[in-house]
């Protein structure tokens, strides 16, 4: 790895990559040589004059080189601002990662600087932006405006609930700020029936979308982080999702994701092993209820099919009326997404 590469350069790459950046050339020599790195596969070029070692790049999910690209041209181009799900990957929103092949730009009205390549622009008479960590940006409200204007519903759903998350937001407050910009904007109506379904207690891209296959599958939309109390030790752990069908009889829902064995905000610090012999224990004192206890994976919510029959396993309610933005089968719903 890293052949033809000096070790002044090996450690600015490794540093950058540490600071979430990629390495930048800063003269021909310099050039020349991660070219040659470059075609020899020892190290990325994600966009333009950015370099990255191709084993520390393999590390990284998308969204984490979307945002290490995004940071980089900041410095590049330190008058760029950034909109739509770049600026969402910087405002800490969720951001499903079909969204992240393009890098999102705005531009004046009157430039004739076209898209080209992974850059996207996007022409404005509003050229409004707020810094993040160092990087212009659209503001928060106005990002979620725009990445609901053209995302689909599953997608829109996760910004949506994250916005309210972070703004700490009613949908109510949310709503009214997409309701303030022009209603000739191009899915403003798209924008505020997808928030009208979002929910800030989502804790992951992966609840918010889960909730929303429900919502195109017409299922009852369950509770989220809902309490359930241990009555043997006194403590008390949430559920993800919780339907409740009526008599006392409850379902408690949780999604297996990756996440929760690896994140050490999530883990605290303890093994997995523990973590999952804790997740064990905290399902046979829910059970004391008499509550159904359904797990799902990521996997099981895109393989829809399996998702419904699990669902309809369990005795979740379904037939109930889908909402046209959330139909993907709605040809006004189908004109309105991929937009951007």
């Amino acid at each position: 790895m890293g052949r033809g590469l000096s070790s002044n350069m090996l450690n600015r790459l490794h540093t950058a990559f540490d600071q979430e950046l990629c390495v930048v050339p800063e003269s021909r020599s310099d050039a020349r040589r991660l070219t040659m790195a470059l075609r020899a596969g020892h190290v990325i070029s994600p966009a333009p004059q950015l370099y990255v070692l191709a084993a520390d790049w393999s590390e990284l999910k998308p969204n984490e080189r979307h945002r290490s690209i995004v940071r980089s041209l900041a410095k590049l181009h330190p008058n760029w601002v950034f909109s739509y799900a770049s600026a969402a990957i910087m405002h800490e929103l969720y951001v499903s990662f079909s969204l992240l092949n393009q890098v999102h730009v705005l531009v004046s009205r009157h430039t004739n600087t076209a898209s080209c390549g992974i850059f996207r622009r996007h022409k404005t008479s509003r050229m409004e932006f707020v810094t993040v960590n160092g990087v212009r940006v659209t503001p928060i409200e106005r990002t979620a405006f725009d990445c609901l204007r053209g995302c689909d519903f599953r997608s829109g759903l996760a910004i949506a609930d994250s916005a309210l998350r972070v703004l700490k937001w009613t949908n109510e407050q949310l709503i009214e700020s997409c309701g303030a910009y022009s209603r000739r904007s191009v899915g403003w109506k798209r924008a505020i029936d997808i928030t009208a379904f979002a929910d800030r207690r989502s804790e992951s891209g992966g609840e918010s979308v889960a909730r929303a296959v429900m919502i195109e599958q017409g299922y009852l939309i369950p509770d989220l982080q809902v309490p359930v109390e241990n009555l043997v030790d006194g403590d008390v752990y949430r559920a993800d999702f919780c339907w409740r069908l009526g008599k006392g009889q409850r379902v408690l829902g949780e999604l297996d994701g990756r996440e929760k064995y690896r994140n050490p905000a999530m883990t605290q610090g303890r093994d997995v092993v523990d973590v999952l012999a804790d997740e064990r224990l905290r399902e046979s004192r829910a059970s004391m209820y008499g509550d159904k206890i359904l797990r799902f994976s990521y996997a099981d919510v895109m393989n829809v099919r399996r998702f419904r029959s699990l669902l309809d396993v369990y005795g979740i309610p379904s037939g109930y009326a889908i909402p046209a933005v959330a139909d993907p089968t709605d040809p006004i719903n189908m004109a309105a997404i991929r937009r951007w």
